[in-house]
């Protein structure tokens, strides 16, 4: 299913849809890990695409071009975050860093997304806020903004990985839900 998949890539120049994910991320060309980024699209594109078929019968290409693209985005946004966090060594927040994330909350909560660059990935981000409750915000403004880990949040919050986990697993359903992913 994977040749299948790679095939579907190919054809008629399917593979723009990843070039389009790295131009949204503001990843060019001329960027050192270009090509292994687009490698590593063409890996998520696969998945997406068997994903895709496992959950619907018919391959309607709209909706799989556009499930393709959130994935490969979400995928490589976690590769290039994991990236981050290495070179950066981020440090545990401090109460500063608190309050910009209740100032991110309101920004990303705000009737106008023009405060943002990205427009489509903070519309996404800004639908997914609204459905979350405050654990499940907190879990996702410290895993997207500072790359934390489980056990690192677990940490923060004084509760256990499992509850983390928790909070993760109901954003994923809530997420699925409103994408209608499911």
């Amino acid at each position: 299913m994977s040749n299948e998949a790679l095939n579907y890539l190919l054809e008629n120049n399917r593979i723009k849809v990843i070039y389009g994910v790295l131009k949204q991320l503001h990843v060019s060309p001329t960027t050192a890990y270009f090509e292994d980024l687009v490698a590593e699209g063409e890996l998520l594109f696969i998945q997406a695409y068997i994903d895709y078929q496992r959950k619907n019968e018919e391959l309607n290409e709209q909706q799989l071009m556009g499930y393709a693209f959130r994935k490969i985005k979400w995928g490589l946004l976690d590769l290039l975050r994991k990236e981050w966090k290495q070179e950066a060594k981020i440090v545990q927040p401090t109460k500063q860093d608190e309050e910009q994330n209740v100032f991110l909350e309101q920004v990303l909560s705000a009737t106008e997304p023009a405060l943002v660059d990205n427009y489509e990935f903070w519309e996404l981000v800004r639908e997914i806020i609204m459905i979350c409750n405050e654990n499940e915000r907190k879990f996702l403004i410290k895993r997207l903004f500072y790359g934390y880990s489980v056990a690192e949040i677990a940490e923060q919050e004084g509760v256990s990985r499992q509850t983390v986990n928790y909070w993760k697993n109901r954003l994923k359903q809530k997420s699925q839900k409103l994408f209608k992913l499911q």
